[in-house]
């Protein structure tokens, strides 16, 4: 069976599964994940009821989460009540403007996502979604999972043919791309929220995390990174296990942004779609996921069994130099190893941080959605604007600081040695050099703050659990008086927000529009 024919009455789930599993999941993707996921039934049953009851409650969530407090009679605004009317609307606009600041940022080398009425309706989603779930709220990630979401789903319906089934057009119905953007990321969110919960912390009506009062928070995460440490990482590779902790890089470093993100900044953003249906083969709850995490460890075995802490974190932080058709080949033996033989090891690839493939709609689409794009799709998703630093990028920024002020000065000072009358055309070059290795010597860091993936509130007061990972990269002399290193003094950053008054939001669909270029050059 050909997974992209129009006629949707030979889908069935073990078909999509196995096309998933092997890459070659075609379009609608959407829809095929959707099955994968069970939030709709397969084409045999009755879809399109299944996929109208969705868009229905979508609609009712919109309603009853847009009540406007003017029409509320006897209501003050100036009321703290909990049961008041004004004071969740000014909680509402807190919160979006929450939102609002993370989804102007999503991607922004990507043009499809620098236009307002996607940024709004990204907005939407995450805001009904996390209004919905209160025990959850938003939390700082799930932007980076509504979006590939919103995209594949553009995509979808850009690219149709003309000859469509009266199912498919229904489908892709272009006004309902909101609604089943909220359905496929509820489907996602209930293998991730595990991952965004905080034990007993539970966020306020505006979205903010008050600060643990108890000494211990009972962290789903970061148990779950323990537990795949402890029952998969050990026994299938002491030896990387064991360097990471002399290390003293800890899983929750880089494993919670590896799961919050479901593995979004890890791999080129065309492989992502792929990964995905490898991983929403196995139903909503995602059971396999850790063989990924672990897979991932694995195949950066030689580079992480390096003896620089620095050079560890690095790897750890930056796009993965293998496949995400490896790992996932990796993942399937490690799960089944009688039954999938093990890959073999691919040879390195190399490519610049800001050159990572965009979401091209040209990968592994079906014959008809692929005669339909044209050579001349990929440019206008192309955007030359200049990107925003995010969490990872300054992790590798600082990954990549200390590798420099570990080698670079020693280097340089064997270098002089060596050179004692450097020839005339070396003199200046080496000058250079050294004057590099003296900017970097004259801080005289000892040790560089590695913020981890957490948040600020979900650690606080307590002795493991977000806790910051202090990455040594300079080595005192054994006579300096000073054996102590000397720790930074983290100090809080406060990020202003902005509460949207009701003028400035007479509708759900009148969110405020923020420049992410204009924001950093204000």
């Amino acid at each position: 069976m050909d997974i992209g024919d129009y006629d949707l009455s030979e889908w069935n789930l073990e078909c999509l599964k196995q096309a998933a599993v092997e890459h070659r999941l075609a379009r609608p993707r959407g829809l095929a994940w959707a099955i994968l996921l069970q939030a709709l039934p397969s084409p045999q049953a009755d879809i399109v009821a299944s996929l109208r009851s969705h868009r229905m409650f979508y609609d009712d969530i919109k309603m009853k989460l847009s009540m406007d407090p003017r029409a509320v009679i006897g209501d003050d605004p100036l009321s703290q009540s909990d049961e008041s009317v004004w004071k969740q609307h000014f909680c509402d606009n807190e919160l979006k403007a929450v939102i609002t600041q993370d989804v102007v940022r999503t991607f922004p080398d990507e043009l499809y996502f620098r236009d307002k009425d996607v940024q709004d309706t990204m907005v939407r989603v995450l805001f009904f979604w996390a209004r919905s779930h209160s025990h959850v709220g938003y939390r700082q990630g799930m932007h980076e999972i509504v979006a590939p979401i919103l995209f594949e789903l553009f995509q979808d319906r850009r690219f149709a043919p003309k000859e469509l089934s009266q199912i498919l057009k229904y489908v892709l119905d272009d006004d309902y791309l909101e609604h089943d953007s909220y359905m496929l990321f509820n489907a996602v969110m209930r293998g991730l929220e595990r991952f965004y919960t905080t034990g007993e912390i539970v966020p306020t009506p505006s979205g903010r995390l008050p600060t643990s009062k108890t000494v211990h928070n009972p962290n789903e995460v970061i148990r779950y990174l323990d537990q795949v440490k402890e029952e998969f990482l050990v026994p299938l590779d002491h030896e990387v296990a064991s360097h990471l902790a002399s290390c003293n890089i800890t899983m929750e470093l880089f494993g919670i942004r590896w799961l919050r993100l479901l593995f979004g900044r890890e791999f080129t953003r065309g492989e992502i779609p792929h990964l995905w249906g490898f991983i929403f083969a196995d139903g909503p709850s995602l059971p396999h996921i850790h063989f990924i995490i672990v897979a991932m460890l694995i195949s950066l075995r030689n580079i992480l069994l390096d003896a620089e802490p620095g050079a560890v974190l690095s790897a750890l932080m930056r796009p993965m130099p293998i496949s995400a058709a490896h790992v996932c080949a990796l993942a399937r033996h490690l799960r089944a190893p009688l039954q999938h033989p093990r890959p073999p090891h691919p040879p390195p690839r190399h490519y610049p941080r800001d050159d990572r493939q965009p979401m091209s709609p040209s990968s592994s689409v079906s014959s008809g959605w692929l005669e339909q794009e044209g050579v001349d799709a990929q440019p206008e998703l192309d955007s030359g604007s200049e990107g925003v630093a995010e969490g990872g990028d300054v992790a590798r920024e600082l990954a990549a600081l200390a590798l420099l002020r570990a080698r670079l000065p020693p280097a340089a000072a064997r270098l002089a040695a060596a050179l004692p009358r450097p020839p005339p055309a070396a003199v200046h070059p080496l000058s250079q050099i050294l004057q590099l290795a003296a900017l970097l010597q004259c801080r005289n860091h000892a040790l560089i703050d590695v913020e981890t993936a957490l948040e600020a509130a979900e650690g606080q007061n307590t002795e493991k659990v977000g806790r910051r990972q202090l990455v040594p990269v300079t080595t005192l002399p054994k006579n300096s008086p000073n054996k102590t290193p000397h720790k930074l003094t983290p100090r809080v950053r406060e990020v202003p927000l902005k509460v949207f008054h009701q003028t400035e939001c007479d509708t759900t669909g009148d969110l405020p529009f923020l420049d992410p270029l204009k924001l950093r050059t204000e």
